[in-house]
């Protein structure tokens, strides 16, 4: 709902709050037909939680609102004034401008990607890692190249123990944005990779390194690297004995099993490709 501005809340809800982000005014009147329905439009546009933009309305059969519009200098209604910093900084009159109000509050709404970044975050706050995960692929198809959000998937890539996915992201963040953040998930992401690094599977790379041609070991050792985490490194085990011969024991399959895991990694279309290229 929107909140209602008033005489006792004007200080914390506008003065004060219009500190921290931007707040908008909706200046109405019941009896004015030209007022009807926007209400609705705002709270649709602007929303309960929005992490930017505060909504008040400003009822003017209030003696005290009818003031503070006229202080504003306020000509028609309905009117949508938004303040920052305690002050008024732009302002829409009249139904004929409400017309474009979409496109007018467009600059001081969120980005979906940022309302997505958020709803991440909060995700994590709950625990719920995988559902952070998805929301963040939404936000970087959006943007792909947005550090703060690539930095949180690769994170939780971490936290998944998808680590081929979480690399291919963070080479992908410029040196610009190589900050004490990226330094923190780097070092993360290398504990990981050498937590993955058990005995078994160093003793397969050490056998696969002595028979090259071994197919049994080259998919025993991608199984062991895809439970590692690191499924493009199991698939480019994989791939060179599918372009000998598809049917070599159970390397299809272990080939398609490993993608399926791969839900969401933007790599995996690529090793699909190549898998459908020799199949067709």
């Amino acid at each position: 709902m929107i909140t209602t501005l008033t005489p006792e809340n004007l200080r914390s809800e506008l003065i004060e709050a219009s500190q921290l982000k931007t707040v908008a005014v909706y200046f109405y009147a019941d009896a004015l037909a030209e007022c009807q329905g926007i209400g609705g439009q705002l709270e649709q546009l602007i929303g309960a939680d929005n992490p930017q933009l505060n909504l008040l309305r400003a009822d003017m059969a209030d003696p005290q609102m009818q003031g503070l519009a006229m202080q504003m200098g306020l000509q028609a209604l309905p009117a949508l004034v938004l303040f920052q910093q305690g002050r008024p900084v732009d302002a829409l009159m009249g139904p004929e401008q409400f017309a474009t109000l979409q496109d007018w509050l467009a600059p001081y709404l969120p980005k979906e990607e940022d309302l997505l970044l958020t709803q991440a975050r909060q995700a994590l706050a709950d625990n719920a890692s995988a559902h952070a995960l998805t929301l963040l692929q939404q936000a970087r198809q959006l943007q792909p190249q947005r550090a703060d959000i690539n930095k949180l998937y690769a994170d939780v890539c971490i936290q998944l123990n998808r680590l081929s996915e979480a690399r291919q992201v963070l080479e992908t963040i410029l040196m610009v944005d190589q900050d004490g953040d990226y330094q923190r998930l780097m070092a993360s992401l290398q504990l990981a990779e050498q937590a993955s690094q058990s005995p078994e599977l160093v003793a397969l790379e050490q056998k696969l390194a002595q028979e090259p041609d071994n197919v049994q070991l080259r998919q025993d050792l991608a199984i062991q690297y895809s439970q590692a985490g690191r499924q493009q490194e199991a698939l480019d085990l994989l791939l060179p004995v599918l372009r000998l011969d598809l049917n070599a024991g159970d390397a299809k399959k272990t080939y398609l099993d490993i993608l399926a895991t791969m839900d969401g990694d933007p790599a995996a279309s690529r090793y699909r490709r190549q898998l459908y290229s020799l199949m067709y």
